[in-house]
């Protein structure tokens, strides 16, 4: 069993930890992730590729991928989880070779109906002049979404 990595509304990162079979959701919260007032916020990151999240109407998730060659294809339910704003990619600003996609793409979502829905996400390259390979341009996460 794994952890969930929760940041309840009102609270100054304090981590609440929930144990779920389907693996965690690991990272702080970012700048511009902003709970519900009667949620809590999950954050997925590259190392939940593949998990599933148990969440509840009300909650958000928040989805960073650290390289600014993801694009993030958005909910595939709008009906259980819908998109707060467009998705917003940070180039690293210094430390990085040109072409090495350093930087993050976030995106935003609330949880508004029950059911599930997955966010998706793909690349093409993986670094300067690097092709990705197996899964590396791939990245899914689902979200089981109840009352």
């Amino acid at each position: 069993m794994r952890s969930v990595r929760w940041v309840k509304v009102g609270a100054i990162a304090l981590p609440l930890v929930l144990v779920m079979a389907f693996g965690r959701v690991s990272e702080t919260v970012g700048p511009g992730a902003t709970p519900n007032p009667a949620g809590h916020l999950a954050v997925a990151s590259d190392s939940d590729n593949g998990k599933t999240v148990n969440l509840r109407i009300g909650d958000r998730l928040e989805v960073r991928l650290t390289s600014t060659y993801w694009t993030i294809a958005g909910s595939s339910n709008q009906q259980v989880l819908k998109a707060v704003g467009p998705v917003q990619v940070s180039p690293q600003s210094s430390g990085c070779v040109p072409g090495g996609g350093c930087g993050t793409v976030v995106a935003i979502f609330d949880v508004v109906g029950t059911g599930s829905a997955q966010v998706t996400a793909s690349r093409t390259s993986c670094g300067e002049a690097m092709g990705c390979t197996g899964d590396q341009g791939s990245f899914r996460v689902t979200v089981q979404a109840s009352a």
